[in-house]
């Protein structure tokens, strides 16, 4: 008997029912258990939001919304600290990656969650911008004891180069006497910075302000990163993978913006999504390093 009336119950409600789902879990939202309940509030607004630089992407992570009735997020992107955001993408997932970008432009993100009733939360608050660079794996060069037209690297037309050929910035060697291989300054307007030890180039996402040394000599080892200023204000990044016996190969990443420090489109035109927009504002102001000497 009390199967049938349990039976009975729920044939009731399925009868009864309404347009709107149903949840099959609990939450503090009432709408989340009751299955005619329409809700009106929009979910929490993301929080979190950072980005990894990329050649000719970004990568923009946040921390998930934790909401029943969540459908999904608004990816939204701007050419300035302010001023409107361009709906540019609609994720369920928690990060994104922007593939229409350029080198060398610096883009602004903001992320909003929506849900299934159509509500949306407020553009996120932290302050997220990003410049794609190019990059390279596996590059090699040679010492400049045996090889010196192969030994210098010109990072604004990724090539090896002559180590005395006018746009090297670094060239590469051997000190035979005291059993180091070492990387140096192309001129004396070209800094270097030792960074110490990485696992990838995504290890270095900004040149820091202190610790250049301009004109400088360094030591190379497998597994560090060394950071280079190159004389007409741009940074590189090179991280040392394996030193043979007359031969470096190396990654690298370079900064084409001119005195941006991130190593991690037309704004008249800029692309939209469904044509959708929102205006922000932020606090934090971006100043772009400027070499002086």
């Amino acid at each position: 008997m009390k199967r049938i009336i349990l039976f009975t119950a729920i044939i009731a409600l399925f009868i009864m029912g309404c347009d709107n789902p149903t949840w099959h879990y609990y939450c503090d939202d009432p709408c989340c258990n009751d299955p005619c309940c329409e809700d009106w509030t929009p979910p929490a607004t993301p929080s979190g939001v950072y980005s990894v630089t990329g050649d000719q992407c970004v990568r923009i992570y946040w921390n998930p919304v934790i909401a029943c009735d969540l459908a999904g997020y608004s990816v939204w992107r701007g050419y300035s600290e302010t001023g409107y955001y361009y709906l540019i993408a609609e994720t369920p997932s928690a990060y994104y990656v922007d593939r229409d970008v350029c080198n060398g432009e610096t883009y602004y993100y903001a992320i909003s969650a929506y849900d299934i009733w159509g509500n949306e939360s407020d553009l996120s608050a932290d302050m997220v911008f990003d410049t794609p660079r190019p990059e390279g794996y596996g590059e090699r060069v040679y010492i400049v004891e045996e090889y010196p037209d192969d030994a210098g690297y010109d990072f604004s037309e990724y090539w090896v180069v002559p180590y005395d050929y006018p746009s090297a910035d670094v060239y590469f060697g051997y000190d035979e006497m005291e059993g180091l291989y070492y990387m140096q300054a192309a001129n004396s307007s070209t800094d270097l910075l030792i960074y110490g030890p990485t696992s990838e180039l995504a290890d270095v996402n900004w040149a820091p302000e202190e610790g250049w040394m301009s004109g400088a000599n360094v030591e190379l080892l497998p597994g560090y990163s060394y950071l280079v200023w190159t004389a007409d204000n741009h940074f590189a990044h090179i991280r040392i993978t394996y030193i043979g016996y007359n031969y470096i190969n190396f990654d690298w990443a370079y900064q084409t913006d001119y005195g941006n420090p991130e190593l991690i489109v037309d704004n008249n035109n800029p692309f939209e999504y469904n044509g959708k927009m929102r205006k922000i504002r932020h606090s934090v102001k971006f100043d772009k390093k400027i070499k002086t000497k």
